[in-house]
Order: structure tokens, then C-alpha cells, then sequence
């Protein structure tokens, strides 16, 4: 699961999520106690739009644009409260008018509430490591799980037989913007620096926070010219953006990129192939794109 958003709207998500399960299993504690007991039934559940009140149709049926909706996972969350509640209905109206359900009834209301707490929770963990495989300051992926990911597009690369590149990417002088303008500084340049980068990227491209203020981007479907003339209006764009301070101040910055193409079962060998372009850019006065060539 990729979710397009910033990290605290991700751990809100998870929160959401959180509250949610919580209200599923206290419904299901007082239907089971409506149903072994006797004990007062809720009429709410008796109607026909009985999801529509609970916390999850709440959050569900909100009619505001949601960031999963287009998972289905998210929609088979919807088709499952509904039989749920239905189920639920027609055990509920036979308690009332005193009849015993039919046993297949109740396994199927039983059954039905359990998947969708198991989907809450599955769903719930799936966003938390989208949590933890997100860099918290940068928004960018973090290296949990970067060797799978780079693993995964050459291997697409390679079956498609089109080319994928690595860049390597590092903000110029960065010690000295600390050093200069503090750390806060610093966060706000990597911060915008790289959500620049990412939004100047295509939606399948990867940025992973490489360490400290270094960065790889894989750039799937590209041959290495290709892929230098996508990285050199990202570095002329990185170098006219102004990026404001925390004290209100604009800062401009620059950095330097190294490309290399990556080729069938040697991922970490094309890193180091950029590793070495990245250090020929600074080598050769910053603020510019390198290629690795084969042969050098």
C-alpha cells in the first residue's frame, strides 16, 4: 500500500482506524449480549440504515473524498458492514418478536463481524508500516524495505526490457547550513528541498532518504540519457526554488546528482555506480548531474 500523504495524516489514519475497531467491538459485545441475554435491544439496529450510525459508517459513509477509496480493501470494508448489519437486523427482529434465530443466521452475523474486525486490523497494519517505512521529516521512503523495492524494478526491468536508473542526490554545503542557520534550518531545506523533488517526479518513481541529507531516487522505464535530462530540470528547478526558514527568511540551495543504470541481479552494484557519478558532481564544483557509464 502506497498512501499519497503527509506522515501525521497517515498517523491520524491509524488513529481513525483505532477509535473505529473500538466501536466494532463494543457493538458486537452488546449485540452478543442482546442476543445470550435478552438484554435491551438497540433499535437502532433494527432499522435498515443501521450502518450508516455506527463509527465506522460514520467514518465510511462521510461523504468526504477519502484516501483509501480507491483500495479494495477500502470498499470490501463497506460490502462487509452492510451484510453484517443486515445479518444482524434479521437476528435482532427474530429476538424481539421471541423466536430463536436459525443457527445459520447467527453463524452468518457471527462470521461477518469477526471478517470485519480481522479487515480493520489487517488494514490498520498495513498503514502502520506505511508509517514506518516513511522517512518522519521528509515524507520520503525510508531504507526499510528499499533492497526489496529496487529488487522488485529490476526485475520488472528486466522482463519488460526497458531500462531503470538510480540517482543519487546531495544538498550541497549542507553541514554549513546547519552549522550557519541551525538544525531547524537545515530540517526546513531537506523538507522542501525534497518535496520539490518528489512532486517533480512521475507517480511511479521512488525517493528513498538514504541517510543524513542524501538521497536515492529510482527511476523506472528510463534509459540513462533519459533519465539525466529528467535530473537536470529537477537540479535547475531545485536551484531557483526558495525555501523559507523557520524565522521567515528564504534560503536558496543546490545539490549534486550521480546516475548510474541499473542492470539484472546487481542492484547494490548500480548504488555504488552512482555512489562514485555523485562524487565526480562534487568533484567537479557541485550543483550538477554525473553519469556512470559501463567501462569507467
Amino acid at each position: 500500500m502506497s498512501l499519497p500523504l503527509e506522515r501525521e495524516a497517515i498517523k491520524q489514519l491509524t488513529e481513525d482506524l483505532e477509535v473505529i475497531i473500538a466501536g466494532h467491538l463494543a457493538w458486537f459485545r452488546q449485540l452478543n449480549r442482546s442476543l445470550l441475554y435478552g438484554s435491551h435491544v438497540n433499535k437502532t439496529d433494527l432499522g435498515e440504515n443501521a450502518h450508516l450510525h455506527t463509527s465506522f459508517g460514520q467514518w465510511y459513509y462521510n461523504g468526504k473524498p477519502h484516501p483509501l477509496s480507491g483500495s479494495p480493501e477500502f470498499i470490501g470494508l463497506g460490502a462487509t458492514q452492510q451484510a453484517m448489519h443486515a445479518a444482524a437486523r434479521q437476528v435482532l427482529i427474530d429476538i424481539t418478536e421471541q423466536r430463536r434465530p436459525p443457527l445459520d443466521l447467527y453463524d452468518q452475523c457471527m462470521d461477518l463481524a469477526l471478517r470485519l474486525n480481522t479487515n480493520l486490523r489487517r488494514l490498520q497494519l498495513e498503514i502502520i508500516g506505511e508509517l514506518l517505512s516513511t522517512d518522519s521529516l521528509t515524507g520520503c521512503a525510508s531504507r526499510r524495505g528499499m533492497m526489496s523495492k529496487l529488487r522488485e524494478e529490476q526485475a520488472r526491468a528486466e522482463r519488460i526490457q526497458r531500462p531503470c536508473c538510480l540517482c543519487l542526490l546531495d544538498f550541497d554545503r549542507f553541514k554549513r547550513i546547519n552549522d550557519e542557520l541551525g538544525h531547524r534550518a537545515g530540517d526546513a531545506v531537506l523538507r522542501e528541498g525534497m518535496r520539490f523533488i518528489a512532486n517533480a517526479l512521475r507517480k511511479y518513481d521512488t525517493v528513498f532518504r538514504y541517510g543524513g541529507e542524501e538521497f536515492l531516487i529510482c527511476l523506472p522505464g528510463l534509459p540513462l540519457h533519459d533519465a539525466s535530462l529528467v535530473i537536470e530540470r529537477i537540479r535547475e528547478g531545485l536551484e531557483r526554488l526558495a525555501i523559507r526558514l523557520p524565522d521567515g527568511s528564504t534560503h536558496s540551495v543546490t545539490a549534486s546528482f550521480g546516475l548510474a543504470e541499473m542492470h539484472p541481479r546487481r542492484e547494490v552494484e548500480a548504488i555504488a555506480n552512482a555512489d562514485m557519478a555523485l562524487i565526480r558532481a562534487k568533484e567537479l564544483g557541485r550543483n550538477r548531474v554525473e553519469m556512470w557509464r559501463e567501462g569507467e
